[in-house]
Formats: structure tokens, C-alpha cells, sequence
């Protein structure tokens, strides 16, 4: 008995090929088009796709008696190189935890011999969380397993997909980890990432317009020169919308010392042109 198919053929693979993120983009298309969901495409996907990759690590970390949190403080011990230690102020800091939650991790190590604990001589509070022998032999056992379970998860992505995901995951978490874009310190002047200028402007009762906010320039530099002051949102660089210092830092480096940059800058919501030379090179 054979089946009618549905839809033109360009539907049935766009059917097929639909993932769960997919099937609920849709249904909110049909019961709210007049809402922009594209942003579930991304976060939610994100988050299921993380959920998968944890319980894949998850089971290999098992099978070595670890947690993902346990493997987490050997590897930041075992990539210091050596002595392979760490204040555990600083380890803290490197695992974004709590002092309670780090002791907890170090406590249940050190029970098994992995880590060891010892009065920090630069701290007398403090302590210097080292990886033992048996530390460094367990991470010699677990890494190539995990690293190849990591590979294997990315079976679906070629060579060139996985380095073009990596660039625009670095480039997503850079903006969150960082609240100065690094490419506009040499102009002289402090910017923050895209993500914090519409969270400002839209407090301010101003336009939700993505791109680069200065925070602060420095008298006597190249961004003070060119007339840019706090307050004011590039949007574009010599043509390119600019939402991620990549963009500027590129035109920096395609310029040269003593070249132009031509920003497109919303001062309030009015739109304005200002040219920046670039600097020496020190």
C-alpha cells in the first residue's frame, strides 16, 4: 500500500530534517507569527544539545569512579604543568565555584589519593591543592578516552563545520566573559559587547539597536581625537554591521598604523559618521 506525501518535495526534506527545536519553532510560527522565536533556534538547542554531550561524558567519567566535577580540578591541576598545584583560592576562581563547593571536590579527591592538601607558604589561610602521582597516572588513563568520546560526539560536523561552530561559540562566549572589547582599547577607549549596550539603551528609553557601546574614552587617544564619547553605539565599521569586537579588530588590522576607520555611531538615536586613525603600532 503505498502513502501520499505531503507538501512540496523541498517541505519533505525540510520536514525530515527537523529536529525537536524545529517542530516547536513551528508550531509557535502557526500560533504566534506576530512573535520572533529565533532566538529558541539557538538557546534551546544550545541547551539540549548540552544535555546529550553531559550524559555521554558523564558515563565515561563513571567508569573511571569520577564525576564530571571531579575531572573538572584534575585537569585544571594537571594543565598548570608541574608541580601540578594551585592555591585553592585561585582553583576556585579557574572552576567558578564556591569555597564550600571546591572544598567539598578537594575533600572527596584527596580521600582516594588524587590530590593533596598543603599550607599555601605566600597565604597562612590559605592552601595549595596539588595533583598526586596517582592524579597524574589517572589523567593519563582518562584523556585519551574522554578525547575521543568528545570526538566521536561531533561525528555529525566536518572538519570545516566544527572550526566554523568553535569560531562563533568563541565568539558568543567572549561577550559574556569579557565586559571590554579588547579591540577598542588601542583607540583609546573602553567598549562593551553588544549584548550589554541593548540591555543600557533600552533602560535608557533609547532604540534596542545591537552593536559595540562606548563606556569611556581617554582624553589626548585616537577615539577622543575622532570625537566619540560614552554613550555613543557603533554599529558598523567601514560598512560592516559591528557586533562583536572581531569586526573592529579586523578593520584595525586591515588599515594598518595611521590608517581610517569610518564608524557608523547611533549618538542617542540619531545616526552619525566619525573617522578614527589608527595608531602606532608600539
Amino acid at each position: 500500500m503505498s502513502t501520499a506525501s505531503s507538501g512540496t518535495p523541498a517541505e519533505a526534506v525540510e520536514a525530515a530534517e527537523r529536529d525537536s527545536i524545529g517542530q516547536i519553532l513551528a508550531d509557535w510560527a502557526r500560533e504566534r507569527p506576530d512573535l520572533d522565536f529565533s532566538p529558541v533556534g539557538v538557546i534551546n538547542r544550545l541547551s539540549r544539545v548540552r544535555a546529550h554531550v553531559d550524559s555521554a561524558l558523564l558515563q565515561v567519567f563513571r567508569g573511571f569512579g569520577l564525576t564530571a566535577a571531579d575531572f573538572r580540578v584534575i585537569v585544571t591541576l594537571r594543565r598548570m604543568g608541574s608541580p601540578y598545584e594551585l592555591p585553592q583560592a585561585r582553583l576556585m576562581t579557574q572552576l567558578a565555584l564556591t569555597s564550600g563547593t571546591i572544598s567539598l571536590r578537594v575533600d572527596r579527591l584527596a580521600r582516594r589519593g588524587i590530590v593533596t592538601r598543603a599550607a599555601d607558604p605566600e597565604d597562612k589561610r590559605g592552601q595549595r591543592i596539588r595533583l598526586t602521582a596517582e592524579g597524574l597516572r589517572l589523567f593519563d588513563k582518562i584523556a585519551p578516552v574522554h578525547l575521543a568520546n568528545e570526538e566521536r560526539l561531533l561525528s555529525s560536523l566536518t572538519h570545516d563545520e566544527r572550526t566554523t561552530l568553535a569560531r562563533l561559540l568563541s565568539k558568543l562566549l567572549t561577550s559574556f566573559e569579557s565586559g571590554t572589547v579588547q579591540a577598542g582599547l588601542p583607540l583609546g577607549m573602553r567598549l562593551e559587547p553588544a549584548h550589554l549596550a541593548r540591555y543600557r539603551r533600552t533602560a535608557a528609553g533609547l532604540s534596542d539597536t545591537p552593536g559595540l557601546l562606548v563606556a569611556e574614552t581617554i582624553e589626548g587617544t585616537p577615539a577622543a581625537s575622532a570625537g566619540l564619547a560614552r554613550g555613543d553605539l557603533i554599529v558598523a565599521v567601514d560598512g560592516t554591521e559591528c557586533r562583536s569586537e572581531d569586526v573592529l579588530a579586523q578593520a584595525i588590522d586591515r588599515v594598518g598604523p595611521g590608517g581610517h576607520l569610518r564608524l557608523s555611531v547611533l549618538r542617542a538615536d540619531d545616526p552619525t559618521q566619525v573617522t578614527v586613525t589608527t595608531p602606532p603600532r608600539r
